[in-house]
């Protein structure tokens, strides 16, 4: 059995609401953007059952901007992601 490959750095962007993140992950889909995945918020971000956008390229937040300002659906934070002894530690970018 192989070892399971695990990205050490991803990127999330997080909404203002669930729905917004739903719209704007079918939309990417629909545009063929596969680099994209829709996840659970985590908690430390904004508790409740909330949505996230997760992607693992920092320059592909130039899409996700991008498309979410063609549907009207504000990025309210972006948050670096990283794996640290086994344990995710999460930092707030300033992409604006």
């Amino acid at each position: 059995m192989g070892a399971k490959y695990v990205q050490n750095i991803y990127y999330i962007a997080v909404f203002d609401s669930r729905n917004y993140a739903v719209q704007l992950y079918q939309h990417l889909k629909r545009m063929r953007y596969k680099q994209f995945q829709l996840v659970s918020t985590p908690c430390v971000l904004n508790a409740g059952c909330s949505y996230s956008i997760r992607f693992d390229e920092l320059e592909d937040y130039h899409i996700l901007s991008r498309e979410a300002e063609k549907l009207k659906k504000d990025i309210i934070s972006i948050y670096e992601a990283k794996r640290v002894d086994r344990n995710r530690v999460l930092k707030q970018l300033d992409l604006n």
